[in-house]
């Protein structure tokens, strides 16, 4: 009796440390809604004299009415446009998303456009686009993570 009243307050402490919380959650709850916002980047010349196409880019995508937020990473003819599409919107996706490239493609010819709307491809965008910012990854270790991201958003269609 004694040992089976130790296994249950032991399996009842578990239980209530498990459901115990860090944080109140509330930045957790709100993460595809923020908006991150970063300026584009290029991984060539990773400097803020330079962009030009991408900040044309930004400003023709972010004109969509669905679409919130976008990160843009260039890499030579190729941009990776990544972006957060409004809530309401979420069964629109694969429309947004073909409509957009075509639209992009029509009015910057000579660039290789990769669209995703993909939060895990807006994640890694991300990620890469402050990493080249605040110049922590070197230009060929920011080609091959690129060169990942487009994988991944291949690997997903």
């Amino acid at each position: 009796m004694r040992r089976l009243c130790l296994q249950l307050l032991f399996t009842f402490t578990l239980f209530l440390s498990g459901c115990a919380s860090n944080g109140d959650g509330k930045t957790e709850r709100f993460a595809l809604l923020k908006e991150t916002n970063p300026k584009p980047m290029d991984i060539i010349d990773a400097t803020d004299s330079k962009i030009g196409d991408e900040e044309a880019v930004k400003k023709e995508v972010i004109k969509n009415d669905h679409i919130y937020d976008v990160v843009i990473v260039k890499n030579g003819k190729e941009m990776l446009v990544a972006y957060k599409i409004k809530h309401m919107h979420r069964f629109q996706m694969k429309q947004v998303e073909k409509k957009l490239t075509k639209d992009l493609n029509k009015k910057f010819e000579g660039i290789h456009f990769i669209v995703s709307s993909d939060y895990k491809i807006f994640l890694e965008a991300v990620r890469l686009n402050k990493l080249l910012r605040e110049n922590e990854i070197p230009r060929e270790e920011a080609k091959k993570e690129f060169k990942q991201i487009v994988e991944l958003k291949e690997e997903k269609t």
